[in-house]
């Protein structure tokens, strides 16, 4: 990682000026459809990988607003999916033309790398994210509690509703839980990529490490303000004064994390993979009836 400019070139930044020196490199098209700019900017691996996901993901949104509904999970689940594949596709990009440039504090981790984050031993045995699972794990559930009013167990121990399908416990739980690593492994990227790889690290270079951090921290909580329509009317209120101050501190930590990790997004990724996973597996395990894989998908943090 360099964060000096007078540092030599790292591998990754030698491979990225060679790769955007190429002419045929068109990085915009990321944003039309996730993988399109890799495969024109030499990473034709993660580009095909990238398109198959995104095929997948609109497949199965189409099929699930034909067989459900588009106000169903079926189909607004796989379109949150697509939906943060494009902007971690975007972002990766973004970030490999910065390690092109050499600009100082630019993580060095491929989107490959920060999908396989959250499971790799050598980033989870690492006290800021172990400890910070732990710490906005507890957190989170206070808040919730505050928010949302105590835990609802109504449904504890029976049998799961997904997509409108009542399942048995073998096939539903299991299905739940692939259903969320998926989805919850392209947020944490998406956001970490865009508002610390990006935005911390970019005003880290303008403004100081310490603006930085307080820029993007506050960034990442304003901008989940933007999830207020999809909360209940009534609880709208709580979320502004008691939600998004949290995910606001939330922010801040995974910032700390990121910057004192040494610019490395494994550390946040990891972090906030876990904590949007746990989150919503003890809501889901408390009433597997009601979650949002049987209605609709409500976007909280």
């Amino acid at each position: 990682m360099r964060l000096r400019s007078e540092d030599p070139a790292s591998d990754r930044e030698t491979e990225a000026a060679a790769r955007f020196a190429d002419k045929g490199c068109r990085p915009p098209l990321a944003a039309f459809y996730p993988g399109l700019g890799h495969l024109s900017c030499g990473r034709p691996s993660e580009g095909k990988a990238l398109v198959s996901a995104g095929t997948v993901e609109l497949a199965g949104a189409l099929a699930g607003a034909i067989g459900r509904g588009p106000g169903s999970a079926a189909a607004q689940l796989p379109l949150l999916a697509y939906s943060d594949l494009l902007v971690a596709s975007t972002f990766d990009l973004i970030l490999d033309s910065q390690r092109a440039e050499r600009l100082v504090y630019t993580p060095q981790e491929d989107l490959p790398a920060l999908f396989a984050a959250p499971f790799d031993p050598h980033v989870l045995r690492d006290p800021l994210v172990w400890g910070g699972i732990a710490g906005t794990l507890a957190a989170g559930l206070l808040v919730s509690r505050v928010i949302d009013g105590p835990l609802n167990t109504d449904g504890l121990g029976q049998e799961p509703v997904i997509f409108g399908a009542r399942m048995h416990d073998a096939v539903g739980y299991p299905l739940a839980g692939a259903l969320g690593t998926a989805l919850f492994v392209q947020v944490a990227a998406a956001e970490e990529m865009a508002f610390r790889g990006v935005l911390q690290s970019g005003w880290a270079r303008t403004s100081g490490e310490t603006a930085g951090w307080v820029y993007a921290s506050l960034s990442f909580g304003l901008v989940h303000a933007s999830n207020l329509p999809f909360i209940e009317r009534g609880a709208r209120l709580k979320y502004l004064y008691a939600g998004v101050p949290f995910i606001t501190l939330l922010g801040s930590y995974l910032g700390l994390a990121y910057r004192y990790g040494g610019y490395r997004l494994s550390k946040p990724v990891a972090v906030h993979f876990w904590y949007d996973f746990l989150v919503e597996a003890i809501g889901f395990a408390g009433d597997p009836k009601h979650s949002p894989l049987s209605a609709g998908i409500g976007l909280r943090f």
